[in-house]
């Protein structure tokens, strides 16, 4: 594996991220995808959710042996090929919530803008630990997320714990994807995202057992 030559790729793709609403959002379907591991396996869960009624409309997990170590910025080739497989199963997706990053990112393209260019679908970054950046001007419970002089996310604290990030994935504006989150939130993390972490969880758990 060629890490230099994936750099560069991801840098290419970064500029065909569309960081703006594409088309605008009148939906209020948003699916939420995440992956649990052990050593050799791996279990991809996806959750779409109607926010405006609190309904759950389909889940699907896969399972799959891991063929790809976590390499730190180049979390596509572990969780890529799960979550499109996944996101590929479903009729509809709405906005799509990732586990991690989308443009906040050194190169500008995370997993949620791998999987946003991809599926050609909207997508958003969330993720729990800040990847880089500084995080500055907080007004009330959001503040940016700066790197050099461009804004490449939001820190969004929606309970008393540490914040989550919220970035751009594709075809979808910073202040979108931060409304959307927002809104799918069940106390201070999203509720699709929660319950993809759970549901992902317990089946990795029946598989060791």
């Amino acid at each position: 594996m060629d890490l230099e030559e994936l750099a560069r790729e991801q840098e290419v793709q970064s500029h065909l991220v569309r960081r703006f609403n594409d088309p605008p959002i009148n939906s209020s379907i948003v699916t939420g995808v995440d992956v649990s591991y052990s050593e050799n396996q791996a279990v991809g869960c996806a959750v779409v959710s109607d926010i405006a009624t609190h309904e759950t409309l389909d889940i699907r997990i896969l399972e799959t042996e891991i063929d790809s170590e976590y390499i730190s910025g180049f979390f596509q080739l572990r969780e890529g090929p799960i979550i499109l497989e996944l996101l590929r199963s479903l009729e509809t997706t709405g906005t799509v919530l990732v586990d991690g990053n989308g443009i906040l990112h050194p190169r500008r393209f995370g997993l949620a803008s791998y999987v946003g260019l991809k599926l050609n679908i909207q997508a958003v970054g969330v993720a729990k630990s800040l990847l880089l950046g500084e995080i500055r001007s907080r007004i009330h419970d959001i503040a940016d997320i700066i790197d050099g002089n461009e804004i490449i996310g939001r820190a969004l604290w929606l309970g008393e714990k540490r914040p989550i990030y919220v970035s751009i994935g594709h075809r979808i504006s910073l202040d979108t994807a931060v409304r959307v989150v927002r809104d799918s939130c069940v106390d201070d993390y999203p509720g699709v995202l929660l319950q993809a972490h759970i549901k992902s969880k317990n089946e990795l758990k029946k598989l060791q057992s």
